[in-house]
């Protein structure tokens, strides 16, 4: 890579309220389940991670119609490398991607930064944070090469639900385009019906990215995964894979492996759900206080929540500035939407600030704080 920026993102997180060890083992409904077997040889292990977990992460992204299995998964050091190590195989210099916009900025920088021309396909507030069918169909070129989703969004809280994702297939399609889908939130979604992983939506070049560091709470456990059906795909992601790690640890494999057990997963859903749609409870509550200082579309799934902040004219705020000045003064910290996720003219998302959704607690807090502060402006 050339001309890489600073990743503005890059400290600040957005996970439900992170999970000890020994709070895992609560959550598990079988007693004799082990995090760590005493007798595991601390070797390499398995190139692809271990069958076990490769297993648990296939069920996880398997539909009724569509049933993976453990070879159409590739265990990576969290989704930051999985996405890193799809980018790198899928597009190079002189291709055309087309990314879903505001994102996480791995998935539309890393390309640019890799000479690859970047069309960013926006969500619209006034639309419910949906893009338009019709504006992707107009922006594919005969050198377009990948559409980037990201399901349910980051910071946006907007869930693309599952007649859409097969528009966007039925589009990719006439093109042969592949389409790589971030789901590191999945499956955390607040409404029904919750839309299908998709890899199983049958568009043959499809590949989705997930970690255990988001929905599931557990970011200090570095370990990420690569699903397809794509199995040319799968080889080649997996020999760019060969320049950068040779494994995953084996005690990130068997936390991961407990936490994605059926004697645990449901349980670990039950409570990170839960202290989502507490911190959801609480914005809702701050911004009908605030109508006429601040604004949002409640999310639909994620770990965050993205408001728009008012000056007293009814104008978006400078949200850097805002960010600062609330930390210096109040120091409660929020990121700065349009400072963060802005990259497309510089202007985009003025005035929004992404609020973690995963530490209510802190959120009773903090939203009296942040009052206080908007009141005074």
């Amino acid at each position: 890579m050339k001309n890489v920026q600073e990743f503005k993102i890059d400290q600040w997180s957005s996970y439900a309220s992170a999970l000890s060890v020994n709070d895992l083992r609560k959550l598990s409904t079988n007693p004799d389940l082990e995090v760590f077997n005493p007798e595991l040889k601390l070797t390499y292990g398995s190139y692809e991670g271990s069958r076990k977990l490769r297993e648990r992460i296939a069920e996880l992204h398997s539909s009724e119609e569509t049933r993976l299995t453990a070879d159409n998964v590739l265990v990576t050091p969290g989704s930051i490398m999985a996405n890193y190590l799809v980018l790198d195989t899928i597009c190079g210099p002189g291709d055309h991607i087309i990314c879903q916009y505001p994102t996480f900025g791995q998935l539309y920088m890393l390309p640019m930064f890799n000479d690859v021309e970047v069309g960013l396909w926006k969500m619209k507030e006034e639309n419910g944070w949906m893009p338009s069918l019709d504006e992707l169909a107009a922006m594919i070129k005969p050198n377009t090469k990948a559409i980037i989703l990201n399901n349910p969004s980051n910071p946006t809280g907007a869930v693309l639900p599952k007649d859409f994702l097969l528009q966007v297939a039925d589009i990719a399609d006439i093109a042969r385009i592949t389409i790589l889908c971030d789901e590191v939130f999945s499956p955390l979604f607040f409404t029904e019906p919750k839309p299908p992983s998709f890899v199983t939506l049958g568009h043959p070049h499809s590949v989705v990215t997930g970690s255990l560091s988001k929905a599931f709470a557990i970011p200090g456990v570095r370990l990420g995964w690569i699903v397809t059906q794509d199995a040319e795909l799968l080889c080649k992601v997996g020999m760019t894979r060969d320049y950068t790690t040779i494994s995953v640890s084996q005690l990130d494999d068997s936390v991961a492996a407990f936490a994605l057990d059926q004697a645990v997963l449901p349980n670990l859903m039950k409570r990170n759900l839960a202290l989502c749609r507490d911190s959801i409870s609480q914005i809702d509550e701050f911004v009908k206080r605030n109508a006429q200082r601040c604004r949002w579309v409640k999310p639909k799934g994620a770990g965050t929540a993205f408001v728009q902040i008012l000056g007293r004219h009814g104008k978006p705020v400078d949200d850097a500035a805002f960010s600062t000045k609330l930390s210096d003064e109040e120091s409660v910290c929020v990121l700065p939407g349009g400072h963060c996720f802005g990259e497309g003219t510089g202007h985009d998302f003025k005035g929004y600030v992404r609020i973690t959704l995963g530490e209510p607690e802190l959120l009773r807090e903090g939203l009296p704080l942040l009052e206080r502060f908007i009141q005074k402006m």
